[in-house]
């Protein structure tokens, strides 16, 4: 795995210390906004408004910081090759906080026309920023369901979980059928609520299963970063 200067990878213990810090993050009034905004028709269709013009970056011309790795895969029908995952923007703006990057997948022994899909890598398409100083996390808008449902029954709240992964503002989010293409990068976009306080910096974890990105800097609209 490479990774430009100012984006450290992390190793498994790292990733693990940033996962106990994003339960701390979930527990606060992170989590509490996340939900909120997921649950009102015309907060759900601002955000939906911002996945349709989230910002000023010119996504292919960015690349704030790239890793690459073994193509992920949770099967014995392992795809080959290698993955690049490049951060291309953190934008804030109306409220909303948009994550830009891109994942290409490059595997010389496969056909030219063969591709990936996120469940053949394995990976989950929700994006989490985190902001360390803030001790919060922040997770993509969803249209149904809740990251954090308010009940007392686990059923309820795994299953509003799973609709709200169901119906994330992520693109591309469909995790069967649409498929990487074989030395092509696809652009991928997702939602978030705005982080408080507005933090100059943020981790960001593009998908499940993917590495973290450190000490990634958010850009405030009005082209300034905080």
């Amino acid at each position: 795995m490479t990774a430009r200067p100012f984006a450290r990878a992390r190793t498994a213990t790292a990733l693990a210390l940033a996962g106990s810090l994003l339960l701390a993050g979930c527990t606060g009034e992170a989590d509490d906004d996340a939900t909120a905004t997921t649950g009102g028709p015309e907060q759900g269709a601002d955000a939906e408004q911002a996945a349709a013009d989230p910002g000023t970056a010119t996504v292919a011309d960015q690349a704030m910081a790239e890793q690459k790795l073994a193509t992920p895969h949770g099967s014995d029908a392992a795809p080959g090759g290698e993955v690049t995952v490049t951060l291309r923007a953190v934008e804030v703006g109306d409220g909303v906080m948009t994550v830009r990057w891109a994942l290409r997948w490059d595997d010389d022994a496969a056909p030219a026309d063969a591709g990936v899909s996120w469940y053949d890598m394995s990976v989950e398409p929700a994006t989490t920023v985190t902001d360390r100083a803030g001790l919060k996390a922040y997770r993509p808008f969803c249209t149904e369901g809740a990251w954090q449902e308010d009940t007392d029954s686990a059923t309820d709240a795994a299953l509003a979980q799973i609709r709200c992964r169901e119906s994330m503002l992520v693109s591309p989010l469909e995790k069967h059928s649409f498929e990487f293409p074989n030395h092509g990068a696809v652009e991928v976009s997702a939602v978030l609520p705005a982080p408080e306080g507005e933090p100059a910096t943020v981790d960001v974890l593009p998908a499940e299963g993917l590495p973290l990105f450190t000490d990634a800097t958010v850009t405030y609209r009005d082209g300034a970063a905080e």
